[in-house]
């Protein structure tokens, strides 16, 4: 008869964090599938093998086992994932755990191999870290086996030992019940056999060995798992302790989870409703902000019923973009008050700490962008070179042009400038001059309403902006327009740019600016892709930008705009394309920057100054 065995647990694993973790993904495997390529010995063909969640035992996979081999593949909606791997022959049950994530898994060995002995590998997966568990406590595992199966044998046939003088040889003091029993009851005893204890002795070794093991391996799947295993029998406090070992960017993740929930339920409870809702895809955008609003309240319980919670933290410091549109510029404030509650925790590592003072500083200056009033400048050394290119939809034959020097803003001009201009300026129309009454701007919910930013929008570029506001803006601000010249060169990066550059700083348009292929249908806030050689954010794509010059055509009065939007295609966010449109069109994709002249000294006067 097969000995009754507990369960080893095989770790396959695929890291999924990307900041400090190294995992790569195989090329051929997508996020969420598995595969499993098995090679065992002494089983018959035809032999089938089921692949069942642990937790329902619900059949996800069968393989019929042809010359030794199978494989196994398919996808996993919740990973890491518990998994059996079992056949039944003869009546007899074999199995072995898994816990799959996305990768390859090899499996080699003899069914009679299963569960303790069999032979894994699998590329760039935590498997070595298991693997060297199960190699520290291989001896111990047959050990237990040998010792388990003489201890049934013994029992079934009512076996029973004496208290003192414990022997090494399993059968030294193995005594049938007899009739003597009355008469030894009299003298000490203990009940059990020997080689029971023996088999704890064992088990002890075991324990030891795997608890030392996982107190060194929190910071991998293979440590948490195993702690999972015996977490209800330490206390609660101790458990902690483990816990303050998990990486803050694992703390999400399944076992992690597992062993908080054990902690404190009730704190666990609520950031799994607060994860949850923020999980939702398909809800509206109202929805959405609803959801955002929930999940901060819940997270905040979350915190407050466990403060060690440092995920609970990590999650308030960095959902202030959906908190935007409920809080406006105090997301900011709460985004950096939550990195600093979680900086104080003195059990996190120093690379935590760098990476969240690096994240509270990246939300100090998206605080700056939404609040700055006086836009930030580039110094743009002049020169010439030759503008325009040899595609027809450009609208910009190659010609020589020589530009002097200038200073242009490092980004496109913000909702939250152009408010304050509007504040200044007293109207939404032109006050005087030849263009007087020419609206400044529409109003828009991405943009500006009733002369004041939209909430969480306030680093957004300026929409919905007439070339006559942004003429009157420049000039407040001491500026003007760029000339289209201008504007060009500086978006090919200058004397340091590559003429050869099909885009704004490089020819990777995903890395540099937003368009119809990566900004999801929206504008998005300035400075958030990479800068071109001169510093200069966004000169492809999020939104097209006004130059300075205008000309008549079939008695229309035109203006230029250059650099391509979020709402249309790679193509068009060339430095070289070039369209025109009424000045005082209304289109939810126009913007601008500023412009000043090296030899102007102006101070733009802030309302309140």
């Amino acid at each position: 008869m097969r000995p009754s065995i507990k369960p080893t647990i095989v770790l396959l694993m695929f890291l999924l964090l990307q900041a400090t973790l190294t995992a790569r993904e195989p090329a051929n495997i997508a996020a969420g599938q598995y595969v499993i390529k098995a090679n065992i010995r002494d089983v018959k063909s035809g032999t089938v093998f089921f692949l069942k969640v642990f937790e329902t035992q619900r059949i996800i996979h069968s393989m019929s086992i042809e010359k030794g081999t199978f494989t196994m593949r398919g996808n996993l909606s919740d990973t890491p994932q518990h998994l059996w791997l079992c056949t039944t022959i003869e009546d007899e049950f074999y199995y072995c755990d898994l816990l799959l994530d996305s990768d390859t898994l090899y499996i080699e060995g003899s069914i009679k191999d299963f569960p303790y002995y069999l032979s894994y590998r699998g590329e760039n997966t935590p498997m070595k870290h298991y693997a060297e568990y199960l190699g520290l406590v291989e001896h111990q595992n047959r050990q237990r086996d040998s010792l388990q199966h003489v201890s049934e044998l013994y029992h079934s046939v009512g076996a029973w030992t004496e208290a003192g003088g414990y022997s090494s040889g399993v059968g030294a003091l193995v005594k049938k019940f007899s009739k003597k029993k009355k008469q030894e009851a009299e003298q000490p005893k203990r009940i059990g056999l020997d080689v029971d204890w023996e088999l704890k002795q064992v088990e002890h070794e075991r324990d030891s060995i795997r608890f030392e093991f996982v107190y060194s391996h929190m910071d991998t799947y293979a440590g948490q798992f195993l702690l999972t295993r015996f977490m209800k029998l330490i206390s609660i406090d101790s458990l902690r302790q483990f816990y303050r070992l998990i990486p803050v960017e694992m703390k999400k993740t399944k076992f992690a989870r597992m062993l908080s929930n054990q902690i404190n339920p009730y704190a666990d409870n609520v950031i799994r409703q607060a994860d949850n809702l923020l999980s939702i895809t398909d809800a509206t955008d109202a929805e959405k902000i609803t959801y955002a609003g929930e999940a901060f309240s819940l997270y905040e319980q979350g915190v407050r019923l466990d403060p060690e919670r440092t995920d609970g933290y990590i999650a308030l410091a960095t959902m202030y973009e959906r908190l935007l549109p409920l809080k406006g510029i105090e997301a900011y404030d709460i985004s950096s008050h939550y990195w600093d509650m979680f900086m104080a925790d003195t059990n996190i590592r120093e690379t935590e700490r760098t990476e969240a003072q690096k994240r509270k500083a990246e939300v100090l200056y998206r605080k700056h962008l939404a609040t700055n009033t006086i836009p930030e400048m580039v110094d743009v050394k002049g020169g010439s070179f030759e503008m325009g290119s040899i595609y027809k939809e450009d609208n910009n034959e190659p010609h020589r042009v020589t530009v002097g020097d200038f200073r242009m803003s490092k980004y496109e001009i913000t909702n939250h400038q152009f408010a304050a201009f509007l504040e200044a300026y007293g109207s939404n129309t032109i006050t005087s001059g030849p263009d007087e009454g020419q609206l400044l701007y529409y109003e828009c919910n991405w943009g500006i309403e009733q002369g004041r930013p939209a909430k969480g929008y306030e680093s957004h570029p300026a929409i919905y902006i007439t070339w006559y506001g942004a003429q009157a803006y420049c000039q407040w601000a001491g500026g003007r327009l760029p000339t289209e010249e201008e504007w060009e060169y500086a978006a090919r990066g200058g004397k340091y740019g590559k003429h050869s550059n099909l885009y704004s700083g490089g020819m990777n348009l995903d890395s540099l600016g937003w368009y119809a292929g990566n900004a999801e249908g929206k504008p998005h806030p300035v400075g958030l892709k990479v800068p071109n050689e001169l510093g200069l954010h966004d000169m492809s794509g999020n939104v097209w930008e006004w130059c300075a010059d205008t000309f008549y055509k079939d008695d229309r009065l035109y203006a230029p705009v250059r650099g391509g939007s979020w709402f249309i295609e790679r193509a068009l966010c060339r430095p070289t394309c070039r369209y025109s449109i009424y000045p005082g069109s209304k289109h939810f994709n126009n913007g601008f920057r500023l412009v000043k002249d090296i030899a102007s000294i102006s101070i733009i006067k802030v309302p309140g100054d």
